[in-house]
């Protein structure tokens, strides 16, 4: 899928109708006493709940009241479904947010992958509640219809969370039969909880002697109060009774019960109906919305669009939905009674409509559902394996391990295709144990029905899975036998991308270049960004062999293909190219490169796919410009995620990265105490999981500590192995350990060794290779080699390396140091297209980028996201991605208070510091 595919999808998951509040009907007779507590609550209070058996016109009284709040007030309606998880849930409540502009920080897109990240629920909480602050509206009201529907206890969590901390100007309004499990006793002790149960919401017995009148009855004395006793109020009872024939006995029978419905729609409405409308509707009555066309292909009728209209006219059990072209919903109670009569009149023609339901459905989990109902498995798989990936590709994971799940074994465990879909939705994750069990088992199936290129396909990604099961051999032995194969570029470029992991895991450091050479000619040959996106972390590997300008040139290929939309893809070029800017010495660009990933991670919801690149670059990066507090930070949250939300082989295999990580961090912040407990940890991680480079590691860790020790031989005897020519694995170690044997053995005395260390690496560096891992050694050790008399020993040239790599690394608060830096704001380019600006403003906005500043002008001008998009010819969802980096980078929290910055800052003449 392109982009923009992408962004579109996300906005398509869900039937849009579910976010369309209906439209109350002119029929309705006023309740002046309902209307007036109903509209104070919806105006004033916290939470208003509507809870009452079906029947009791809770909708219709939130539709008609809706309309009469004062002009602004924000509205979000959403309607329940049953198959409404969590993610669903929150896709339905962004895309009802949309038309508000909210100052979004996550991606509304993202809230569901926020939501499986540590304290999940809290963090899309709070997403919630501060764009919802920052809105800017004296009123916004969050509608949910239907809430006896959710069944996922997760969306409950949410809302008691989301209510505790609602904004001041926003309310929630939910609609049940059931009571919603929160815990609304505070709310209600406090006055901020407004209930309309059964007694509020049944009919007087004025408004029946009104709804008589109106219906053109004769106003009998005492056939108000007959009629109310008969109903108790009940809003269905009373419409019922209306319709009804004229002397018909259930008409006046006893006491009118919810029981009697069926009996009563069956004798007073649908045997009424012309033979041609009867059979619309029951044919029509397995889709939750009715449109023309959706009812033409169900029904098979021609004239569906007079039947529909007939449907409106008599107002039948229906609401009107605020849609561009004519929807209805059916009421809950009419709907299972036209179910109840279909499937008791024509059982064989049930399987027969809901495939044609599915027909067409953009609403796959609605689409898969109506299948499973209809036992078309065949069809369901179909549907799921057509679509599954693109909604994966969206953050529905849960959404597809739902579908999945509707399927019995027997018809799961036959279709290689599921299998495969499952494996998949587990690579993001890296939850490596499922996902090599569900590909072996598609790869079986595939080869089985004879689809060779599919099992192919599935064989790849369970090699990459073998390579974090402790299967490294198997997976380099298998990857070579798939290249012989005639593979499509697509599957090529993915046995490739393993085959350079498999070499990267056996520190086979010479290999990984050129396999990863190979993958980017494949992918060249496939401008699909659904196949780059499969190899989209790579940053681990700047700096080994060969490396580094292909990854400057895979970059460049991807920006092409993602454009400004973030992707997982896109976070990974962005976080390579933070290591290139290092790798060049340029520390200032790679922070630059590096909070870009950051705003590219926080908007995507913190995936997993992206998070522990960005905890270990932090690690670092933070390191080496002094900031420990934020090092450790990232250091420690990286290893927390690892240990509580990473599959068991995913931890066993990658562990030892994160602690040496983490201990080149505290070598670099000199903190000999964090040294020594993480050398000891790193011994006790021992497991067979672990890759090459794992020993490596940990033969530095021990060096560590044998430096902070004093133990200088030992650490000489301990790096002396490690200084290599080429960087075998992630951040630079050999030079790193190459510059510490020189420390070392310059504090040993022997001068001129230290030297000959040093040229070889100095000459390398000279010459355009990394000096990253100088920038690792830190500051007293570069300060030390800086000040060293080293005569005859050193070059000018040679010296004046040491020197300029001193005043990258000198203490940062120095500014004439600073200054003299190499690559500073001047050498950033941006990853966006941003364009000629017509203006620049003064310092206080020089964050921004001039695509930025284009958006804030617009802001100023008073624009909301469509406007804006349109003028500057971007999609809405990279301009909510702009106005979330511009609040961010100007530290407010409203759209109005950075338009206010921006009239506030005078104009000075345009200059461009971020080349496109």
């Amino acid at each position: 899928m392109s982009s923009t595919a992408l962004s579109g999808a996300a906005s398509h998951a869900f039937a849009l109708a579910k976010i369309q509040p209906p439209r109350p009907r002119t029929s309705l007779v006023g309740r002046p006493v309902l209307e007036h507590a109903l509209g104070v609550a919806l105006q004033q209070q916290r939470l208003t709940l509507l809870l009452a058996p079906a029947g009791y016109g809770k909708t219709s009284a939130l539709a008609r009241q809706i309309r009469l709040l004062p002009p602004g007030t924000a509205l979000a309606w959403v309607t329940a479904d049953e198959d409404d998880q969590l993610p669903r849930f929150l896709a339905c409540l962004g895309s009802a947010l949309e038309p508000h502009d909210l100052p979004w920080r996550v991606d509304p897109d993202a809230l569901a992958t926020l939501a499986l990240g540590e304290r999940g629920l809290r963090a899309v909480a709070d997403e919630l509640v501060n764009a919802l602050a920052g809105a800017e509206r004296a009123r916004g009201l969050l509608v949910l219809d239907d809430v006896h529907r959710i069944a996922d206890p997760q969306v409950f969590e949410l809302l008691q969370l989301l209510i505790e901390r609602l904004p001041q100007p926003w309310g929630v309004v939910m609609a049940s039969r059931l009571e919603p499990p929160l815990a609304m006793g505070r709310w209600r002790a406090a006055g901020e909880l407004s209930e309309f149960r059964q007694y509020e919401l049944r009919f007087s017995e004025n408004e029946v002697a009104d709804l008589l009148a109106s219906a053109g009855m004769p106003a009998e004395a005492g056939a108000a109060r007959e009629l109310l006793e008969r109903t108790d109020g009940w809003p269905a009872g009373l419409r019922l009774n209306l319709t009804a024939r004229p002397g018909a006995p259930g008409a006046r029978a006893g006491a009118l019960t919810q029981r009697h419905l069926f009996d009563y729609l069956a004798a007073e409405v649908l045997d009424e109906m012309p033979d041609e409308l009867r059979s619309f509707l029951l044919c029509c009555a397995v889709l939750p919305e009715l449109t023309v066309a959706r009812c033409a292909h169900v029904s098979g009728s021609p004239h569906a669009a007079r039947l529909l209209a007939e449907v409106e006219r008599r107002g039948l059990f229906v609401s009107v939905l605020d849609a561009d072209e004519l929807t209805l919903r059916l009421h809950d109670l009419f709907r299972d009674f036209l179910e109840d009569r279909l499937q008791r009149e024509r059982a064989a023609d049930l399987p027969a409509l809901l495939r044609r339901a599915a027909e067409g459905e953009d609403d796959l989990p609605r689409a898969v559902g109506y299948l499973a109902r209809a036992g078309a498995w065949d069809e369901a798989a179909q549907a799921v394996a057509g679509r599954g990936a693109e909604l994966l590709a969206i953050g529905g994971a849960p959404s597809l391990a739902r579908m999945l799940a509707l399927f019995p074994p027997a018809e799961f465990d036959g279709r290689p295709e599921l299998h495969f879909l499952r494996g998949l939705s587990c690579f993001p994750s890296f939850a490596f144990d499922t996902m090599l069990a569900a590909m072996q088992q598609a790869e079986a199936g595939f080869r089985a029905a004879g689809r060779d290129a599919q099992a192919w396909r599935a064989r790849a990604y369970a090699c990459l899975a073998m390579q974090n099961m402790a299967q490294t051999e198997v997976a380099a032995r298998e990857l070579p036998k798939l290249l012989a194969l005639p593979l499509d570029d697509g599957t090529r470029a993915f046995v490739c991308f393993g085959s350079a992991w498999a070499a990267y895991a056996q520190a086979r450091a010479a290999d990984v270049a050129p396999w990863f050479e190979q993958m980017l000619q494949a992918l060249e040959r496939v401008p699909e960004p659904a196949v780059w996106d499969a190899c989209f972390f790579h940053s681990l590997m700047v700096g080994m062999p060969g490396m580094d300008v292909l990854l400057e040139r895979f970059g460049q290929r991807a920006t092409v293909l993602f454009g400004d939309t973030p992707t997982q893809l896109r976070a990974g070029v962005l976080h390579a190219r933070a290591w290139l800017a290092f790798s060049a010495g340029r520390l200032d660009e790679a922070e630059h490169w590096l909070a870009r990933a950051d705003e590219d991670c926080r908007w995507l919801g913190r995936p997993r796919s992206v998070l522990t690149e960005n905890h270990m670059a932090h690690t670092l990066i933070d390191a080496v410009c002094g900031r420990r507090e934020a090092a450790y930070a990232a250091a420690l949250e990286g290893r927390h995620d690892l240990a509580e939300h990473g599959s068991a082989p995913n931890r066993l295999t990658h562990e030892y990265e994160l602690l040496f990580t983490h201990s080149r961090a505290a070598w670099i912040l000199q903190d000999e105490a964090s040294l020594r407990e993480l050398d000891a940890r790193l011994a006790q991680v021992l497991n067979p999981y672990e890759w090459a480079a794992a020993s490596f590691d940990r033969s530095f860790s021990r060096a560590f500590v044998a430096m902070v020790d004093g133990r200088l031989a030992d650490a000489q005897a301990l790096l002396a192995p490690l200084a290599l020519d080429q960087e075998p694995s992630c951040f630079f170690p050999a030079g790193q350990a190459t510059v510490l044997l020189a420390d070392v053995r310059l504090r040993l005395g022997v001068v001129d060794e230290a030297a000959a260390t040093l040229r070889p690496w100095i000459a390398r560096a000279m010459e355009g290779g990394s000096v990253g891992g100088a920038l690792l050694c830190g500051w007293p050790v570069l300060q030390r080699l800086r000040d060293t008399r080293w005569g005859e020993r050193l070059s000018v040239d040679e010296k004046g390396v040491l020197a300029k790599l001193a005043a990258t690394l000198a203490p940062r608060e120095d500014p004439a140091v600073r200054a003299a830096r190499p690559g500073g704001a001047a050498a950033r380019a941006s990853l966006d297209d941003d364009g000629p600006a017509p203006r620049t403003r003064a310092d206080s906005l020089g964050g921004l980028s001039d695509r930025e500043r284009e958006v804030l002008e617009r802001m100023a001008a008073g624009d909301g996201n469509k406007l804006i998009a349109r003028e500057l010819d971007l999609s809405p969802h990279t301009v909510k991605r702009h106005v979330a980096n511009i609040l961010g980078k100007l530290g407010v929290d409203t759209r109005g208070q950075a338009a206010a910055r921006w009239r506030a800052t005078p104009a000075i003449p345009a200059s461009r510091t971020d080349p496109a």
